[in-house]
């Protein structure tokens, strides 16, 4: 069983990718481990649930891996033993075992073959939590569920039925997170980067990427929260303000967007700063970084190592 990267793609037609500058790489392609670890940092990013009838974050986190497409019989077949070594291997999965542990949470790998038909609810996916036993803080716990079974978790989690619209996700990250955005069962939504001090893993920031296009009706400097709040993404602003109010209980982390554009012409980044709590959120202090397409690892530094000054400033 091979783990494979999920793809940001049209939903109608998976084999079309979203669209990225050619010149200078986004975030979410260039940020790693590697790279914030000698600023003494570390990030992880996850889906999370918002209990909307209390406003409460569910602390276990899932975290979305697909594998290359196998035979129906064999996924039928996979023995737990052989799960539980592939995922020893999945280092994203690790990273959020090991965040996990410091902060109270657990994890969940959700593995899933995407070539399954997933209009046929008897499709089946596999959830791997973390920790089998919350005493030793040890061992996966393996079970399999058919789609059904994960609407009806999706919704719980959720305080109820959450939906979009029947036209669902334009882009999805899968065909199974494309699938039941046309339902009531809306995927849970994603953190693009929880930014923690290496040292302790305990968290600072929240960033989320935001992408600039060419059909966008705003120039790339005009970007701002004003454009997406509170409408159309009020719930999506306000889930990630709650996360980063709830994620270190008593100690409210800073929350960014980090806009990036896919236009050849622009080879900078804006960073927002995002003040307010849910229902009321505000742009605050705003920056811009130029990002050399040579070596964008640098700028991306630069970028870094801003939000973490930021994020400890006046703390």
């Amino acid at each position: 069983m091979n783990f494979i990267e999920p793809i940001l793609a049209l939903c109608s037609n998976r084999a079309v990718l979203a669209k990225e500058n050619p010149l200078l790489p986004g975030p979410q392609s260039i940020i790693s481990n590697h790279l914030l670890s000698d600023q003494n940092l570390f990030g992880v990013s996850f889906d999370y649930f918002i209990d909307w009838t209390t406003n409460q974050l569910n602390r276990d986190f899932w975290l979305k891996c697909p594998i290359e497409s196998i035979n129906p019989d064999e996924w039928i077949k996979l023995s737990d033993d052989h799960i539980k070594n592939c995922l020893r291997g999945h280092q994203k999965f690790r990273d959020l075992i090991d965040f996990s542990s410091a902060n109270s949470c657990s994890a969940t790998a959700i593995v899933f073959d995407d070539h399954q038909k997933w209009s046929n609810e008897t499709s089946t996916l596999i959830c791997a939590h973390w920790p089998q036993d919350p005493n030793s803080k040890k061992g996966l716990d393996i079970s399999r569920l058919c789609l059904r079974q994960i609407e009806e978790m999706i919704k719980v989690r959720s305080g109820g039925s959450i939906a979009i619209g029947r036209k669902g996700l334009i882009y999805g990250t899968s065909s199974l997170e494309c699938h039941l955005s046309r339902t009531d069962a809306l995927w849970p939504g994603d953190a693009d980067l929880l930014l923690c001090n290496k040292s302790n893993m305990k968290p600072i920031a929240l960033i989320e990427y935001k992408k600039h296009t060419d059909s966008s009706t705003k120039k790339f400097q005009e970007q701002r929260l004003s454009n997406y709040y509170p409408r159309p993404d009020g719930r999506k602003y306000d889930r990630l303000a709650l996360l980063s109010e709830q994620i270190s209980p008593g100690r409210p982390i800073k929350m960014f967007t980090l806009y990036y554009s896919t236009l050849e012409s622009e080879l900078s980044v804006r960073l927002e700063e995002i003040v307010g709590g849910p229902g009321r959120l505000v742009s605050g202090r705003e920056f811009s970084i130029n990002i050399s397409p040579v070596d964008p690892a640098s700028g991306y530094r630069q970028v870094f190592a801003e939000i973490a000054r930021r994020a400890t400033d006046e703390r």
